[in-house]
């Protein structure tokens, strides 16, 4: 028995030292600890290599069905290095933090009363019939003028988050409202905007642009590494490369599932203690960050 106990006592000791050890690493990214819970595999509708093979299958009826699988590996590999080197630098890229930012403000003013002057304050001017489209064109114009005042310009990284948020936008807004491209009333679009700004909504809204983001540049390396081991990109024909874009769309936003609860606890969170300005918000997206890669990383062991 006191064998027991002195084994538990051990046991009380790690945890704690663990548990304490954790909080020192949150406090040094100067974030609270929310949103750290490990979700353990997250269930797909279609593995890496499915999704790939869907791609790259039209292209291996030549060679034997061992082989073709070994291929099928090969790239879904390669596919995953590149892109979690790839996204490593995102957390660096001035565009990446100034564009996550800006999605966080979007929401953040869509509480105020006068929620247009609060878009004006970041350079977004909207009409009292503004739309879903006007809004994601005045958001890519204030990233394009931003980013073309940096001294590094765009990238390939900044581009695609840019595209990301709106993608994002476009989908969940496009939802909320009645009309996409006009004939509407702004106080819907607020209203849509706002639905996003609470917990979790802002949630949502983190999902969806992580996953697209994470889906561009998954399909950029994708296409490299292709056409390196098969000679040639595939997919030729557009009902395929349909299909290919839809289960690639689908897989990313399954895996992005991971920071959506980090996305939507963070955002309350910081609000509510401090406010989010680009600094918390740029320190989260590094965290975000690293989540995702070892999204991936755990993708590439599962076949």
């Amino acid at each position: 028995m006191e064998t027991n106990k002195t084994v538990f006592r051990l046991s009380q000791n790690r945890c704690s030292m663990a548990n304490s050890k954790s909080a020192t690493n949150s406090a040094r990214i100067g974030e609270s600890t929310v949103g750290h819970t490990r979700l353990g595999p997250l269930p797909k509708s279609r593995s890496w290599n499915q999704v790939v093979e869907s791609l790259t299958g039209s292209g291996l009826g030549q060679y034997a069905v061992s082989s073709s699988a070994s291929r099928v590996s090969i790239i879904a590999a390669q596919t995953l290095k590149a892109a979690r080197t790839t996204l490593a630098k995102a957390s660096d890229d001035a565009g990446v933090r100034f564009t996550f930012y800006l999605l966080t403000q979007l929401v953040l003013a869509s509480r105020r009363p006068d929620w247009r002057a609060a878009l004006e304050q970041h350079g977004i001017a909207l009409s009292d019939q503004s739309s879903v489209f006007d809004l994601t064109a005045e958001v890519q114009g204030v990233i394009d003028r931003h980013i073309g005042g940096t001294s590094g310009g765009a990238t390939d990284l900044s581009e695609m988050a840019q595209q990301a948020v709106g993608e994002a936008l476009t989908s969940l807004l496009s939802a909320r409202t009645p009309n996409m491209f006009g004939d509407t009333d702004s106080k819907e679009l607020k209203n849509a905007l706002r639905t996003l700004s609470t917990k979790k909504g802002f949630g949502q809204l983190g999902q969806k642009f992580f996953a697209s983001f994470v889906a561009r540049f998954l399909n950029f390396h994708l296409s490299r590494a292709t056409a390196a081991e098969l000679g040639a990109p595939r997919l030729q024909n557009l009902g395929y490369i349909g299909e290919f874009n839809e289960a690639l769309g689908t897989h990313c936003e399954e895996s992005a599932r991971i920071v959506r609860d980090f996305c939507g606890d963070w955002y309350s969170k910081t609000e509510y203690e401090r406010g989010i300005d680009l600094a918390n918000s740029s320190r989260f997206l590094a965290v975000a960050v690293k989540k995702l890669r070892s999204e991936l990383q755990q993708q590439g062991s599962v076949f």
